[in-house]
């Protein structure tokens, strides 16, 4: 009696630690088999490349029939005149001038020389005229050309707020006193139009205001002589059309008048 008890006791104890066994085992056996995750395919070879970035268009320029209007500077498209300078030099001294005035530019141009350097048989420049072959020798990032009185006076305003006043009408001009605001004699020469003033040194020069064949550009040039054998020197820097073309501006040069029919020798 007693060994058939022992023995069912034997049993329900077995039972219950195997149930248990199986309880805390199974679960962890079934999460060792079961797959880490989704797995992700790898990157198709035929898939096509990201397409290219959209390149950002300038806005094409607007044709001017005359030079009035804003004009932007071009850079890239106008003469250094650091160059410009030192090539006129060297054609001075090979001609058997003295070479002319260190000009100098912004970063150390002309061999560091700076503006005013002496040369033998050249004066220093004065503090006007190292001012004024500045303004000469960098050009304004902008320029607004506008007729302020017909057939009499164009105005050029840069963005530094100076300004040229060109006469046009054969009115003698006055010595300007305010140096934001210059007052030169000009004249039409066919649909150019060219000024008559005196370098820093002295000598002869004239500006010249063109239209690009294409109505696009502004051609400013200046003509300048260099050293004492006066080496011709010519600088020119191009603006770009800037904006819409003015409302209202003249196509171009005064049709009659003693203003349209002057002209002057091409330098």
């Amino acid at each position: 009696m007693k060994s058939q008890n022992g023995n069912s006791v034997f049993r329900v104890a077995l039972k219950i630690s195997l149930t248990a066994l199986f309880s805390v085992g199974c679960p962890a056996f079934i999460a060792a088999q079961a797959p880490p995750g989704p797995l992700t395919g790898a990157p198709s070879q035929d898939a096509p490349p990201p397409a290219p970035r959209p390149q950002v268009q300038k806005a094409p320029l607007q044709p001017r029939t005359s030079i009035f209007g804003v004009w932007q500077f071009n850079r890239d498209d106008s003469d250094d005149p650091q160059q410009k300078m030192q090539d006129a030099q060297q054609g001075s001294r090979s001609n058997g001038g003295g070479g002319g005035p260190r000009v100098g530019f912004p970063g150390g141009g002309m061999g560091g020389g700076g503006l005013g350097g002496r040369r033998q048989g050249q004066p220093s420049m004065s503090d006007d005229e190292r001012q004024k072959m500045q303004e000469l020798v960098n050009p304004a990032n902008r320029v607004t050309v506008t007729e302020a009185m017909k057939n009499a006076e164009i105005d050029v305003t840069d963005d530094q707020q100076r300004k040229l006043t060109l006469y046009t009408d054969g009115r003698k001009i006055q010595k300007s006193k305010d140096a934001t605001n210059e007052e030169i004699a000009a004249h039409w020469d066919g649909k150019q139009l060219a000024t008559d003033e005196k370098s820093p040194r002295g000598n002869k020069m004239s500006r010249t205001y063109e239209l690009s064949y294409d109505g696009t550009q502004l051609y400013e040039t200046l003509h300048m002589t260099t050293g004492r054998s006066n080496t011709p020197l010519l600088i020119r820097y191009v603006y770009d059309a800037y904006g819409p073309p003015p409302a209202g501006a003249a196509s171009g040069p005064p049709a009659t008048g003693a203003a349209a029919t002057s002209s002057a020798p091409k330098q």
